[in-house]
């Protein structure tokens, strides 16, 4: 099955993901003897973590047999734009159970906590987030079919079907696109413009958690953003706007996002601000 992803840097962490894997899989196969492999298999039906670091800004991962590179490259290089204080030691865990359930992937700290939203800027979060959905998904997929293999080696053996959708369904590449921006910096910026004057930008800290809440109670991956717009009177609001696996809605203060009523869903980032284009009418130029 195909699966879409929004940004380039979630395929390369399944690369980055997969090499690790079949690097250390070589490694066991050098080191064992039959009996030591045969003991493996009886005790696989268990949790497995990887190393990680993570950058906070990008959501690049990086896992262990390439970490003393990065640090000894972060250390060595004057000027470098890559800072150790950008990088944060995770986990990624795979859970395994039975053969009759999927495993599940989840990032933790380095101390085994599920992560918070503070500890990553909301571009990363969304990147890591993402990732483990699809490892979610093709666990799911691979079900039954590990072939007496690691159930992380079936998920990643076949990334050919991951793909990146066309820039034009992303909101980054449309007018008025300004990245990780606070509240109070788009005020300032949109002070005095016109009446529908709007921009767009990352969603902020508590966006993340109320996104990450919604994706919990509605079982969808769910990424804010926020177009912030000036209306009558001068007074400047925010509408957040949700891109899902369902597609691209904008929230009607109801966390049940499968209300048919309430939510409408639109495939692209540009069919849902023509659907507010009364309001936002003008992208910041």
């Amino acid at each position: 099955m195909a699966h879409q992803i929004s940004r380039r840097e979630v395929l390369n962490n399944l690369v980055r993901f997969k090499d690790n894997i079949s690097e250390m899989r070589g490694q066991r196969e050098r080191n064992q003897d039959q009996d030591q492999q045969e003991s493996e298999q009886e005790g696989k039906f268990q949790s497995r973590t990887y190393k990680v670091l993570i950058n906070r800004k990008t959501g690049d991962m990086r896992f262990a047999r390439r970490i003393k590179a990065l640090e000894q490259h972060i250390s060595q290089k004057e000027g470098n734009a890559d800072k150790a204080e950008d990088w944060k030691e995770v986990r990624i865990v795979v859970h395994e159970k039975s053969k009759k359930d999927p495993v599940q992937f989840e990032v933790k700290d380095a101390h085994n906590e599920s992560l918070n939203t503070k500890d990553l800027e909301p571009l990363a979060w969304r990147i890591a987030g993402e990732t483990m959905d699809v490892l979610n998904q093709r666990a799911k997929e691979v079900l039954g079919k590990m072939h007496n293999r690691l159930a992380e080696e079936a998920v990643l053996e076949d990334l050919s079907t991951i793909y990146v959708i066309e820039s034009k369904e992303r909101i980054d590449d449309l007018p008025g696109w300004m990245g990780s921006l606070s509240r109070i910096d788009a005020e300032e910026i949109l002070d005095g413009k016109p009446l529908g004057t709007y921009l767009l930008r990352e969603g902020d800290e508590i966006t993340v958690s109320i996104a990450f809440h919604f994706s919990e109670e509605n079982l969808l991956a769910i990424h804010p953003y926020l177009l912030t717009v000036v209306e009558a009177d001068e007074k400047i609001s925010d509408v957040l706007l949700l891109q899902t696996n369902k597609g691209w809605t904008l929230y009607q203060d109801d966390p049940n996002l499968q209300d048919g009523m309430l939510y409408e869903y639109f495939s692209s980032p540009q069919g849902l601000l023509q659907k507010i284009s009364g309001t936002a009418k003008y992208p910041l130029s």
